[in-house]
């Protein structure tokens, strides 16, 4: 599902369950004024006119919003509702209402996480316009962070399940991670396609959950059919992350990292650019920790022989510059060629 069609259908449960509105004002008449407004268009409004109830009532209830006057009574502020809005979880935005603008309000309206300002006398639309965008603005941030939470908890699990099954391949996430990062940066690849590439790497083998354990960690060479079942695992692992909505790069690399320059690979048989380059980054990247760790068919291999395969292999099994780059920065630099500084040890 699209996030646009989720927030349709947010939209649609709200016409059914108003969103909640917490006005405050200690002018009778003002509070009468802005509860009929809120009201018309179709919010549920609690009124309060003093700090003491408007707190209370912000302990006991939820809101999706706060509107309140600058000024309650003689020594009270708004400010103070917004300080106890804003440490809800989630944080409930606040429209702050004033008559006397100016840069110290201002000022204060930031400290305080006030989310926006509006200058009396009210116009009935402006403030409409202003309370429908606040509490949007506040659901998608809320919905944003939701999506980067569960994207967290998938980063931290999903590599581990992978390493519980294969002991020997413990780490391999991370320093993929690291070498994809390390090499993008290199190549002058933008900081967003850096984010879907660090994901990416970091969950580029998480199809392997669905493969036996007795191939995964079988000595030697596998069989025809158990190199059949190996190669299943970048589309397991696409199917896997379906449900990760705005990551369909993330998705796509990791369903690719698997094929080869010269279309030899898998799982489509892919070529040349067809695969973008932050996916060429992570082909190579996963292959380079392959070589360079031990794995339970095969030693360490030496820099240096690594080097010779990337040559060798230019062109066809990787982008031909970026295997000369790696490889020329192998043979200068050794393992701190994949350093984030140069200077300092991977």
């Amino acid at each position: 599902m699209r996030f646009s069609d989720t927030l349709e259908r947010s939209a649609s449960r709200d016409t059914r369950a108003p969103n909640r509105v917490l006005i405050v004002d200690d002018d009778p008449g003002v509070l009468a004024t802005l509860t009929s407004v809120m009201h018309g268009a179709g919010y549920e409004v609690t009124p309060t006119s003093n700090l003491r109830e408007a707190l209370q009532t912000l302990g006991r209830e939820r809101f999706q919003l706060v509107l309140t006057d600058l000024y309650l009574g003689d020594e009270d502020l708004g400010y103070r509702v917004a300080e106890v809005a804003h440490s809800q979880n989630p944080p409930v935005p606040v429209v702050l209402l004033t008559a006397k603008p100016s840069f110290d309000n201002a000022a204060a309206a930031l400290r305080s996480r006030v989310s926006e300002m509006v200058v009396k006398p009210v116009d009935p639309h402006t403030l409409l316009s202003t309370c429908r965008r606040t509490i949007h603005e506040s659901q998608l941030s809320h919905r944003n962070r939701q999506l980067e939470a569960q994207n967290r908890v998938l980063a931290a699990v999903l590599p581990r399940a992978i390493e519980i099954k294969d002991p020997t391949t413990s780490g391999h996430a991370d320093r993929v991670v690291g070498y994809a990062e390390s090499l993008a940066r290199r190549c002058g690849i933008g900081q967003e396609d850096r984010e879907h590439l660090r994901l990416a790497a970091l969950l580029h083998d998480v199809g392997k959950i669905g493969v036996p354990d007795t191939i995964l960690t079988k000595p030697g060479a596998l069989t025809p059919d158990e190199r059949e079942v190996i190669n299943r695992h970048p589309k397991m692992g696409y199917d896997i992350l379906e449900p990760l909505q705005h990551h369909e790069k993330v998705r796509l690399w990791v369903y690719q990292h698997h094929e080869r320059w010269d279309g030899k690979g898998y799982p489509e048989g892919l070529a040349g650019e067809d695969v973008a380059l932050p996916g060429r980054i992570l082909i190579l990247a996963e292959v380079y920790d392959a070589l360079a760790e031990t794995r339970s068919y095969k030693p360490a291999w030496e820099i240096p022989k690594i080097v010779a395969l990337f040559r060798d292999q230019a062109g066809r099994h990787f982008d031909p510059e970026l295997a000369k780059m790696v490889a020329d920065g192998l043979e200068r630099m050794g393992s701190r060629f994949f350093a984030a500084d140069p200077g300092m040890l991977f």
